[in-house]
């Protein structure tokens, strides 16, 4: 997918947009939503698909302790082993196979599905396909096919300015649900904004001396990523709860100095936690749009080299879109990042982060 909309930026305006918009939320108060545990199961069992991944490993166990009876769909049956899914029960399957999804569906009456799914590699055009729709659609058409009686899809905060593919996957997916293209199914669709471990995936690299890398001044967009724990509580809220049914609810972490930051004041933060003196490795977004633009080209003849663009449109993304959502939870990046400081975890070079994207983030904090 290409930058049809994020061209000729203005750097200086650019950062005073991102100066004039972290003071006003940090002056703010969020009121959108209450913090805090918000409704009991009475034993309904929830299927999660993609419950083995980052946000599921905190979406199961809350299922649990508010009263429902959360079944995960796992490709190895080994995840009955970890800690995370000891109160879930675990049905083996493929979610990209239809079949798989609505025999755990059939496997006993299910009242809610949750979709975590989400492509691990995002410069991947094929996976996203499978992972962020098609394997979404088992899960809905399987649904609508058993009378579930909601279906709650994370999607991602990004489908407010689609440029990357599985946003764009995400946003069709919505539209499906929305329209009922699949059949009668009451939905909720929750749009998160960041998790602390995108974010934090050049954490290793400041540990170990490297410096970090911005564009121009760092500061073309600000976010408030939340954490995996606030995440699968306001899920949780909104598990058959009716007032949800059939909205869109965008969410993000708390608005506070140690949570809404630039990608400047993300790198500051690890500089200042690690202890290390801030090493800036600065390239100018004029050049890294050369770069885009040249592997694109060359991508028209090589397929290797396709997905080295789509990797580095995201990056430019990431770096250059706001993502700013109402805030929900306590938790802050600075939090994580003082969790971190003593861990050691595999950061990859550029080649293998591109190859791995999410598997290399740390999944234990």
């Amino acid at each position: 997918m290409a930058f049809s909309t994020i061209t000729d930026l203005d750097v200086a305006a650019a950062q005073r947009h991102s100066s004039e918009l972290r003071a006003r939320l940090l002056a703010s108060t969020s009121t959108t939503y209450t913090t805090g545990a918000d409704g009991t199961g009475n034993g309904e069992r929830v299927l999660v698909l993609g419950g083995t991944g980052y946000i599921g490993r905190a979406l199961v166990p809350e299922l649990a302790r508010r009263g429902y009876r959360p079944a995960v769909l796992a490709r190895n049956a080994e995840a009955k082993n970890d800690a995370e899914f000891a109160d879930a029960e675990i049905v083996v399957g493929d979610p990209t196979r239809a079949q798989d999804v609505l025999d755990a569906v059939a496997a006993a009456p299910t009242a809610v599905v949750i979709s975590l799914l989400s492509g691990r590699r995002p410069n991947d055009a094929e996976e996203c396909r499978l992972v962020d729709h098609d394997a979404i659609v088992n899960g809905i058409q399987a649904a609508v096919a058993h009378e579930v009686q909601q279906f709650v899809h994370i999607s991602d905060f990004g489908a407010y300015r689609p440029e990357l593919i599985p946003q764009v996957y995400k946003l069709q997916v919505e539209g499906e649900l929305m329209g009922q293209h699949h059949g009668a199914l009451d939905w909720t669709i929750i749009r998160p904004t960041s998790y602390f471990p995108y974010l934090a995936m050049t954490f290793g690299d400041v540990k170990n001396g490297e410096p970090y890398r911005i564009f121009d001044h760092g500061e073309y967009s600000v976010v408030n990523p939340i954490a995996r724990e606030d995440l699968a509580e306001f899920i949780v809220n909104h598990v058959l709860r009716e007032e949800s049914y059939g909205r869109v609810l965008p969410v993000g972490g708390p608005w506070t100095d140690d949570n809404v930051v630039t990608l400047k004041g993300a790198g500051q933060m690890m500089f200042d936690v690690t202890g290390r003196p801030e090493s800036w490795n600065v390239v100018t977004m004029a050049s890294w749009d050369k770069k885009i633009a040249r592997l694109t080209r060359m991508g028209r003849i090589s397929k290797q080299l396709k997905p080295v663009a789509y990797y580095l449109e995201a990056a430019k993304y990431w770096s250059v879109v706001d993502h700013v959502a109402p805030a929900y939870g306590t938790r802050t990046l600075r939090g994580f990042m003082e969790k971190l400081k003593d861990r050691e975890f595999p950061t990859g070079s550029f080649r293998e982060r591109m190859k791995s994207g999410t598997n290399l983030m740390p999944t234990d904090i």
